[in-house]
Formats: C-alpha cells, sequence, structure tokens
C-alpha cells in the first residue's frame, strides 16, 4: 500500500530539489563566469597601474644588489591584488631579470636567464599588453586607442575573437617602458573559494526550502488522514490488552486497508509468543557465551619457583570484560598477564577473547614488550576504534629470581613490602592496547625487586571502583589499606581471598557496575612442588571464577 502522506512528502520534496538545482546550476554557472570576468578586468587594471613602479624599483635597488628593499615594495604589490600568482620582469632582448617564484630570500646570481618561449618573448617585446590563456593557451594582444578602449588582437594587430566571460588568463604581459616589461601571474585559488561559498549558501538555501515543503505536506497530508485517529485510539485499547476490540473504517480506500491489517493483528497473538521465544533463546545464548568464555580462563596455575600465585575474577554480566592468563615456555619462566577491555557485555568479550587468542600465539616469548607491541597492532587493525584495552605483563625469572612487567595503560600495582608491611604503587605508564597503531614508544619494561614475604596485587580498575551506594565507591586508598592488612597472610590465595571479601562487604547488595579481577603474586623461597599441598587461608572463601589456588 502506498501512503498518500508520503506520496505527498516525496513528491513536493523532489520537485523542490529539482528547482533548487536547476537554479543553483545557472547561478553558479553565471557568477563563475561573472568572476571570472572581475579577476581579467581587475588584473588588466593592477598591470596598468603597478608595472611603472615595480620596474622603477627593480632598477633603484636590484643593480645595487638591495634585494631586501626590492622584496619588501614586491610583498607590498602583492598585498595589493590578492588574486596576483607570481611577478616576474623581463628585458626587451628576453633577459629574465627577476622572477618572484624562485627569488623569494634572496637575489638571483648566475648565468644570464633567457626567455625560451617565442610566444612569451613577442609579448614582451610588443608595445601592447597582452595575456595568455589558461585553458586553451591561446596568446591575445589588448590593443588600446587613444580614448581607452580596448580591442583584441593578434600580434600583427589583426582582430581576433575576444576572451569569453568565462576564459581564464595564466599571465598578463605589461609592458612598462623601453627596456622592459612585467609579466604578472593570475591565481583563480580566491575564486574557487567564493564559488564554493556560494554553492554552501545554496545547498543551506535547499535545506531549508526541503524543510518547509516538507513541513507543508505533512500538515496537508495530515488533514487529509484525519480517520487514521480512530486507528490511534483503537491501538491505545489493544495495548491496555483488550484484543477483542475491533476498529471500524468504513472508507474504500488505503485506511480501509489499514484497518483490516489493524484487525488482523489483534488475532495474531502468536507474534507475542515468539518474542518471548526470541528472549528466552538471546538469553540461552548468553548463557552459552558466558560458559565459552569462562572456559577460557585458565583452570590451573603453573607452579614455578619463587612465587605464590592466586588470581581470579568476578564478572558484572553473563559476559565480563577482564581477562588473565598464564604461559609458560619452559620450567624456569612464567608469563602472566591481567587486562581490562573498555565496558562489559558482548562487545568486551569479543575483544576479550581476540586478546587472548592474539597473546596466546605468543606463548614461546619471552619479551612482553614485544608481545604486547604485535597484539597492539593487530587489535587496531581488527577491532572498533572506540574499543580498547588496558593490561600488564610481568615475566619471572626463576633462576634470575627477577620479575619484570611492561603496563599497557594499566592501573599501578600495589607492591606490599614485607619488611615494614609499607604498601607502595609501581609507575604508572604504557597506552592502551588499540588506541594507536604503534605505540612501542610508550611501552617501556619496568622491573619490581620483591623480597622474600613481598606481596604484588594486580587488579582491574572494577575494584577501586566498586560502588555501595550511587556516591561512595571503595577507592584506591581503601584497597591500598586493604593490601597493607593482608599482604601478611601466609599465601597468595589467602590474600586474594580477603581483598575480594573485603570489596563484596563494602559494596553490601548494590549492583556491581564492572568487572573485578585479581592476581596476587607472594615472594617465597619454597620450589614449585613444596606450592602444591593444600592452602589454609585465614578469612571467608569468595568465589572468584576460576584458578583458585588449591
Amino acid at each position: 500500500m502506498n501512503s498518500l502522506k508520503t506520496k505527498l512528502i516525496v513528491a513536493i520534496t523532489v520537485l523542490i530539489l529539482i528547482l533548487f538545482g536547476l537554479t543553483a546550476g545557472l547561478f553558479l554557472g553565471e557568477k563563475q563566469r561573472e568572476l571570472t570576468q572581475d579577476i581579467f578586468v581587475n588584473a588588466q587594471s593592477f598591470a596598468e597601474l603597478t608595472a611603472g613602479g615595480v620596474v622603477s624599483d627593480y632598477q633603484l635597488y636590484l643593480p645595487q644588489e638591495s634585494f631586501v628593499y626590492f622584496n619588501r615594495e614586491i610583498q607590498k604589490t602583492f598585498d595589493k591584488f590578492s588574486d596576483l600568482a607570481s611577478i616576474r620582469i623581463a628585458s626587451y632582448s628576453g633577459e629574465m631579470v627577476y622572477d618572484s617564484t624562485t627569488e623569494v630570500e634572496s637575489q638571483y646570481s648566475g648565468p644570464a636567464r633567457t626567455v625560451s618561449d617565442s610566444d612569451l618573448m613577442q609579448q614582451i617585446q610588443s608595445r601592447n599588453a597582452s595575456v595568455k590563456t589558461l585553458d586553451s593557451g591561446r596568446v591575445v594582444y589588448l590593443k588600446k586607442d587613444d580614448d581607452g578602449n580596448v580591442s583584441y588582437v593578434d600580434v600583427n594587430e589583426n582582430a581576433v575573437a575576444p576572451l569569453a566571460p568565462d576564459e581564464r588568463i595564466e599571465y598578463l604581459v605589461q609592458p612598462a617602458s623601453e627596456d622592459f616589461a612585467v609579466i604578472y601571474g593570475v591565481s583563480y585559488a580566491n575564486l574557487q573559494d567564493r564559488i564554493n561559498q556560494t554553492m554552501m549558501r545554496g545547498i543551506l538555501l535547499a535545506i531549508f526550502g526541503v524543510g518547509v515543503g516538507i513541513t507543508i505536506s505533512y500538515l496537508f497530508a495530515t488533514n487529509i488522514t484525519k480517520p487514521l485517529k480512530k486507528l490511534t485510539d483503537g491501538a491505545g485499547i489493544i495495548a491496555t490488552g483488550n484484543f477483542k476490540h475491533r476498529v471500524q473504517v468504513k472508507t474504500r480506500d488505503e485506511i480501509a486497508t489499514l484497518a483490516n491489517a489493524f484487525n488482523s493483528m489483534a488475532q495474531e497473538l502468536d507474534v507475542s509468543t515468539k518474542a518471548l521465544v526470541y528472549k528466552e533463546r538471546v538469553a540461552k545464548e548468553l548463557e552459552i557465551a558466558a560458559n565459552i568464555q569462562k572456559e577460557l580462563l585458565p583452570k590451573k596455575i603453573p607452579a614455578i619457583a619463587g612465587l605464590d600465585i592466586s588470581a581470579g575474577l568476578l564478572p558484572a554480566e553473563e559476559i565480563g570484560g577482564d581477562c588473565y592468563d598464564f604461559l609458560m615456555p619452559d620450567a624456569n619462566n612464567l608469563m602472566m598477564y591481567l587486562g581490562d577491555v573498555t565496558g562489559h557485555g558482548v562487545p568486551s568479550g569479543i575483544v576479550v577473547s581476540i586478546a587472548n587468542a592474539l597473546i596466546y600465539r605468543e606463548a614461546n616469548t619471552l619479551n612482553p614488550r614485544n608481545i604486547l607491541v604485535d597484539v597492539n597492532k593487530i587489535l587496531k587493525e581488527k577491532t572498533s576504534s572506540n574499543m580498547f584495552i588496558t593490561l600488564v605483563m610481568l615475566h619471572w625469572d626463576a633462576l634470575q629470581k627477577e620479575l619484570k612487567y611492561v603496563s599497557a595503560g594499566h592501573e599501578q600495582m600495589l607492591h606490599y613490602h614485607a619488611k615494614d608491611a609499607s604498601v607502595t604503587l609501581t609507575p604508572a605508564g604504557g597506552l592502551a592496547l588499540g588506541m594507536l597503531p604503534d605505540i612501542s614508544q610508550q611501552l617501556q619494561e619496568e622491573q619490581v625487586h620483591m623480597e622474600e614475604g613481598d606481596c604484588l596485587v594486580i587488579y582491574s580498575d572494577g575494584i577501586p571502583e566498586a560502588w555501595r551506594n550511587e556516591k561512595e565507591m571503595f577507592g584506591m586508598m581503601a584497597l591500598r589499606r586493604a593490601v597493607g592488612s593482608y599482604g601478611s597472610l601466609e599465601n597468595a590465595l589467602s590474600i586474594r581471598n580477603a581483598l575480594f571479601s573485603e570489596v563484596k562487604q563494602y559494596c553490601g547488595n548494590w549492583k556491581q557496575m564492572d568487572d573485578m579481577t585479581l592476581m596476587v603474586l607472594k615472594r617465597t623461597d619454597k620450589g614449585p612442588a613444596m606450592m602444591n599441598g593444600p592452602a589454609k587461608p585465614r578469612i571467608q572463601q569468595v568465589d572468584a571464577g576460576s584458578s583458585e589456588q588449591a
């Protein structure tokens, strides 16, 4: 069914666009011819007025090599005519004694420059001013009689076709004395700017006209389709749940067709049933996606000499935007990372999966900086411009007992010092992955000096930004204080559970707004075989996803 209102609006809009298009085309053509003619006339008058002064300045300054003073006078000449592109001075013998396009900073010194163009040479030696056209390249001489009337002739002063209003010129040659002529180059850049401005005004006027046309057609169509109000009232009744209501319309036009369709809709309750089925299917697919993402988390933390490790994740929704994992290329090296994608939900979950796969591909690389540089290039190329991930990657060398890391714009880690129970922040730095194509200059490798009993806490921003109400959130001070309180617990799992418990108790029943992820590293001199014994946490356990070290 073709809507009357749509037809009216479309017809009037198209008509207005056609009228405006034709008018604008004619106007722009006329405007361009007018401006082109103005530039030629202005250039001709300007050349007659300034050529003598230009040659006088040349004779006064350049033979004495006073280029600075001459250049100053030339710039004043340029300032008087905005469409002037260049100024050249040529002698009657054909020597180019000055060229503004090359002599910008200093006076020319070298062999004499001669005019090789025969047409230009004839123009220089002519007593009449002349121009060379830009489009056809023809040379036209401007012969002026005693009354000031200009006729268009050739080099032999035979009459030729005058310049057309839209015919552009490349340059104008103006005799200045018995010995010299000045060649003025002409620019049409300003003309194009003015044409563009005129075109923009025409577009704005067309938009206004279309808006007025749509408004008028809409009001006109509304008066014609008043019977549709009856359908609107019927829709309100059916919206309350009264599906037995029917709309009676006796017209024999498109409104009647719409009324019949409306009445049929009330009987087709299966539409709402399908909507419910669809909703359940989406919920089931989200549940499956959440299980898949949970399976991507490490099932077990690798055991390595010198470190006791625990990690966990509490997603805010079915699909989370945080990630962490462990890569162990050999028995003495362990790579680990924790990342946080902007936002949460399905888009963030997809980016998390991509980042995990890209990093896993680099499992045998022991250089965190190179890994992040390579991963960033692919993320920038393959993900949306508004999606990025902050991430910190650490490398533990069990033989050297060294812990190094590279931060890609992630939260500063908290370092608990066992000797004095103090807590410090690691240096901030780096840039989130996916923001720039190359972040190799922004990533720096740092080292954390951990002594026996020291603890390092890596976290996502969902922990310090956990809210207990609309105004209060957990904050970095509370997190730092908590690390200082629990950093002395006997193993990493106990510390992790204590921190999670502290945050959850603070939030109470308030909705979790962002994913919470924790990774705890505790420095120990025990070997990996001694790390597999049962842990004895001192506080309540918290369900925090996978990787709960036993």
